[in-house]
């Protein structure tokens, strides 16, 4: 009897190819995530920390240059729209990841389905084996109690 061959093997072969291709994209795009996240933790680090340094040095009672003071400020207040900017950039990455997550599951589903099939179609070949042994069985068996007779 012939070995088993599912007969849409190219197909299933596709649809893992397809599922694996969409999880490395999602791992991509969540990396991203990951890192303008880390680049937001920053920034919001970088701007304490400037505007501690501002308030100790208004703070310190010391001679300071208006325009030092200034530069501060200017350079608080460009941390500030890189934040902003931040956020929406993280926001953007984050429909990408549900996006990618919804691609990731529907490939899922389509290589699922195809397993499955293969699954039948390996029980059904299995159940005509098993039916072509017995057969063979039975055969075997009927000649030799012929032959005793």
């Amino acid at each position: 009897m012939k070995k088993f061959k599912f007969r849409l093997q190219n197909v299933l072969d596709a649809r893992v190819k397809a599922y694996e291709d969409v999880r490395l994209a999602l791992a991509r795009v969540q990396t991203i995530l990951k890192t303008q996240i880390q680049k937001l933790e920053e920034l919001y680090k970088a701007h304490n920390k400037t505007k501690i340094n501002l308030e100790q040095l208004i703070i310190g009672g010391t001679q300071i240059d208006l325009t030092f003071i200034n530069s501060h400020q200017n350079y608080i207040e460009k941390l500030s729209v890189d934040i902003k900017n931040q956020h929406k950039l993280i926001a953007d990455t984050e429909v990408m990841v549900e996006a990618k997550t919804k691609e990731t599951v529907e490939a899922l589903k389509e290589k699922t389905m195809m397993e499955k099939l293969k699954e039948k179609d390996f029980k059904d070949f299995m159940s005509n084996f098993e039916k072509l042994q017995m057969a063979e069985i039975d055969d075997i068996s009927n000649n030799r109690y012929s032959r005793a007779k």
